[in-house]
């Protein structure tokens, strides 16, 4: 709870002082996303400490029944604090809500593709299917279209072979958590307080052994090439 509120602390003072307005709106929206989960949180514990829904809207300022619809189902489910080893964020940093759309939509690609983990590969197919104006459109601009990406998808090597995209905590494989953390350096690196899509796709290509580098060799694409256009 005290990383949350550290969290909460740094996307305020990033919304204020961020000198480009989309930066500080990007980080606006992650602040309503995390003081939504963490009033989801609170309705919970209040919940299983025995406070009633009554309760609830009475502290909120809402009807009883609208406490009781809008957070009947995070209570049953036992909706725990957030937690801080999610694989969608990293630390401290922001990360865009694009950029956690596309995890979303990799997991979909990976599921599609009889994958049990995301793969560097479906990463990048989430990229694409995403479409957004900065990551995509450089892919785009070589060629590199969301149905030959997908047709073409190239399995990460394991040890010089392809063994299958590895298993991982929350269905995450070791390489593409590994993008995870490389896009948080390379955020630093490029002086951005946030991780966005253009990122993770900079990391996503960074793996020689990787899914999605394999994939824009198939597709005849240099890496380097999509690189030098983010």
């Amino acid at each position: 709870m005290e990383d949350l509120g550290q969290r909460l602390c740094d996307l305020i003072q990033h919304a204020v002082h961020a000198e480009e307005p989309e930066a500080s709106l990007r980080a606006v929206a992650a602040l309503q996303e995390d003081l939504a989960a963490f009033l989801e949180a609170q309705v919970a514990r209040a919940v299983r400490r025995g406070a009633s829904y009554t309760d609830v809207a009475r502290a909120l300022g809402i009807s009883r029944q609208a406490a009781h619809r809008r957070y009947r189902g995070v209570v049953a489910t036992g909706a725990a604090e957030p937690v801080s080893d999610n694989p969608e964020r990293s630390g401290r940093m922001l990360v865009t809500s694009e950029a956690r759309e596309v995890v979303k939509l990799a997991r979909e690609e990976a599921s599609a593709l009889g994958s049990g983990s995301v793969g560097t590969e479906h990463l990048l197919l989430g990229i694409l299917r995403l479409g957004d104006p900065c990551a995509a459109s450089a892919l785009r601009e070589l060629g590199v279209e969301l149905g030959s990406a997908r047709a073409n998808a190239q399995g990460t090597l394991v040890g010089g072979s392809f063994q299958g995209v590895p298993e991982g905590p929350r269905g995450i494989s070791p390489h593409a958590r590994a993008v995870f953390e490389e896009s948080l350096r390379e955020a630093v690196r490029r002086g951005d307080g946030y991780i966005g899509v253009e990122h993770l796709l900079m990391a996503t290509i960074e793996d020689d052994e990787g899914g999605a580098r394999r994939t824009l060799e198939a597709l005849g694409v240099d890496p380097e090439s999509v690189a030098d256009r983010l």
